[in-house]
């Protein structure tokens, strides 16, 4: 997941325009620029880190789902259902809380080719997968697909 808070800053920013993440690859590459905090060109565990820790409001290292969700309602309330469903996924072990070895997990499946650092290009393909997997909630906003 500052790689959330760069997310959800951005995700907040679509929000409040309505929902609407199409075209998903420019959505991606944005939520990339926004999330490589150092601006090096790649998105590393250190920076799932830092972004998963803005939402851990009791900051015990673990985001519960609670926590998770209390940051997104509170600055976006128009992607609760995406949200709900990305925490789905991000908690590999369905404990309800996302910690290390979901932040790893998480990590992993953007890091396709194993370099311990995620490219633009992995990035990218990483998110229109996801945007595409939950077209159902509507992403796409109210204008059609």
């Amino acid at each position: 997941m500052q790689y959330l808070a760069a997310i959800i800053a951005f995700i907040c920013w679509q929000g409040c325009l309505g929902l609407n993440l199409r075209p998903y690859n420019v959505t991606a590459l944005s939520m990339f620029v926004n999330n490589d905090l150092n601006h090096d060109g790649y998105f590393t565990l250190d920076e799932v880190h830092l972004t998963f820790a803005l939402c851990d409001s009791n900051h015990d290292g673990r985001v519960s789902r609670h926590e998770y969700m209390s940051y997104v309602d509170l600055h976006t309330p128009t992607l609760h259902d995406l949200s709900h469903a990305l925490y789905d996924d991000y908690d590999v072990d369905h404990d309800n809380h996302l910690d290390e070895h979901d932040f790893q997990n998480f990590f992993n499946l953007m890091d396709t080719d194993k370099d311990h650092r995620v490219s633009a290009l992995e990035w990218e393909q990483y998110w229109v997968n996801q945007f595409i997997k939950y077209e159902h909630l509507h992403l796409h906003g109210h204008g059609g697909r």
